[in-house]
């Protein structure tokens, strides 16, 4: 996949990625809100990076202006919805470029690419309740906020969380399209 945003492109991840990727799985940022634990060795960020990259489900968010990997992002099949056409997203940032709306214009580039590019008829994504960050990115985005799930999820620090879920439809898509 190859998708040219204004700022970033989202492609398929390379090995060469390994330095910026490692920059960002070891930020202590960026891993808990996200609700996995920091990466501390490039040996083990290797198998990792390999791994997402065997996966086909996780891309990479590449700074245009730098040709840097600054974040992924995760188009998922197994969603709560169960039924062929939908989509679940996921995604994190290099901390470095929070704020920036970075994330949001990869997002919305996913969204566009989902729905005029594929058979998807509804897309999910969610967040951890007390992941703020990620819940601007989402509602800027377009999504529909359809609920929380309490204690949802044992963390790897022994954290048992809730998390926020949200939706958007190709027709809620559409229908903001003829609008902008």
């Amino acid at each position: 996949m190859r998708l040219n945003g204004e700022r970033i492109i989202i492609r398929d991840l390379h090995l060469n990625d390994l330095e910026d990727y490692f920059e960002y799985v070891s930020d202590e940022n960026v891993g808990p809100s996200a609700g996995w634990k920091p990466v501390k060795s490039l040996d083990i960020c290797k198998r990792v990076l390999s791994g997402n990259m065997l996966s086909k489900e996780m891309f990479a968010i590449e700074l245009k202006e730098e040709k840097k990997l600054i974040g992924t992002i995760s188009i998922y099949d197994n969603c709560i919805r169960k039924y062929k056409y939908v989509k679940q997203l996921g995604f994190s940032l290099n901390s470095k470029y929070w704020n920036k709306g970075y994330m949001s214009e990869a997002v919305k580039l996913i969204i566009m690419y989902l729905f005029e590019y594929t058979d998807t008829v509804v897309i999910e994504c969610g967040h951890h309740s007390d992941n703020y960050r990620s819940k601007r990115v989402i509602e800027k985005c377009g999504f529909n906020y359809d609920g929380r799930l309490c204690k949802y999820k044992l963390l790897y620090d022994g954290r048992l969380i809730d998390a926020d879920f949200y939706s958007i439809t190709k027709e809620d898509y559409e229908r903001r399209k003829r609008y902008e």
